[in-house]
Parts: structure tokens; C-alpha cells; sequence
């Protein structure tokens, strides 16, 4: 009788590998990383962490303290830890990176990336 092996699942994106959900930013949230001094293109955000795009790759492992901007000019600035850096590609094809980055202290991060996360996902429906 052969050997039967119950079927094994797909391994799982990271995406199913967060605790939290991420929210495309959708250019409503701009990043800066003050050492280095440079700007980042905010991808995603969400309760956990966020992940950012680059023109030169972030070292996995580093602190770095992230100032987000959004488009009503709140402004906030979280610590970070990067966890991965991958070449990506822009909208428009130039060579990229993105980086996925964790709040250092998500206890005391709450209240502002929950923030982050409104203006990420909200709609105005009426100029004022």
C-alpha cells in the first residue's frame, strides 16, 4: 500500500503572516526617515507596521524614526524596525525597493497610526 500524505497547504503570502490587516496609502500619507535623511513613498499601512518604497535599499534590522505627513498636514513621527528590503519596480517601471517595516512599540503607536489609518482609508465626499 503506497504511502498517503494528507495534502499540505499553500505556503502562506505574508500578507496571511500579519497579524494585521495593511491599507494601500494610496499617496494620502508621505514618509520621511530622519537618518537617513531621505523620502519614502508609503505603500501600505496598517496596525502592525507599513511598508515603504525607495531608490536605494533600507537594512533590514535598523531602528529608524519614520515622520509621516498626511494630506491635511497632521504630521507624526513613530519609531520602526525595517524586517525585509526587496527590489520592486514604480508604476512607471524604474527600479525600486520596498521595505517592510514593524512599529517598535505598537502600545504606544496606537493612537497614531490609528490615525494613519483613517486617513488612508477615508473618503471625502464634500469640499469645503
Amino acid at each position: 500500500m503506497a504511502d498517503q500524505q494528507a495534502p499540505q497547504p499553500p505556503p502562506s503570502t505574508e500578507t496571511e503572516r500579519r497579524r494585521h490587516p495593511r491599507f494601500p496609502a494610496y499617496e494620502r500619507v508621505v514618509g520621511y526617515l530622519t537618518a537617513p535623511r531621505i523620502p519614502v513613498r508609503v505603500r501600505d499601512v496598517g496596525l502592525g507596521g507599513f511598508s515603504v518604497e525607495t531608490v536605494d535599499p533600507i537594512e533590514p534590522g535598523v531602528v529608524q524614526t519614520v515622520r509621516f505627513t498626511t494630506v491635511d498636514d497632521w504630521s507624526a513621527m513613530l519609531p520602526a524596525r525595517s524586517l525585509h528590503c526587496r527590489p520592486s519596480v514604480a508604476a512607471d517601471g524604474t527600479p525600486r525597493y520596498a521595505t517592510g517595516f514593524a512599529f517598535v512599540d505598537e502600545a504606544k503607536s496606537l493612537r497614531t497610526v490609528q490615525h494613519l489609518i483613517e486617513q488612508v482609508t477615508s473618503i471625502k465626499m464634500f469640499e469645503s
